[in-house]
């Protein structure tokens, strides 16, 4: 699943805001090959500034937040206004 980016809802804030603030747009894939990763996990990726701020798997993801990223595929801002994150 690759690097292990840290666990739970402070994880995904730090990974928002690194690659905010490095001017890239966060992605978050929550399945691989049709399937949920285990663990609750979700891979991020920092897009268009993916050297500045690498990529790797946040785990423990909160099974709502896991269900409203699957239903707002692409759409991050979201995720930073639910999780106190301003950009």
């Amino acid at each position: 699943m690759g690097k292990l980016l840290g666990r739970g809802v402070e994880a995904l804030r730090e990974f928002i805001r690194k690659c905010v603030s490095a001017g890239g747009v966060p992605i978050f894939r929550t399945k691989y090959g049709g399937k949920r990763l285990p663990g609750n996990a979700v891979i991020a990726a920092c897009w268009g500034k993916g050297k500045e701020v690498p990529g790797g798997t946040i785990t423990d993801v909160p099974l709502e937040i896991i269900e409203e990223m699957e239903r707002r595929t692409g759409d991050w801002k979201w995720l930073a206004q639910r999780l106190g994150v301003y950009t």
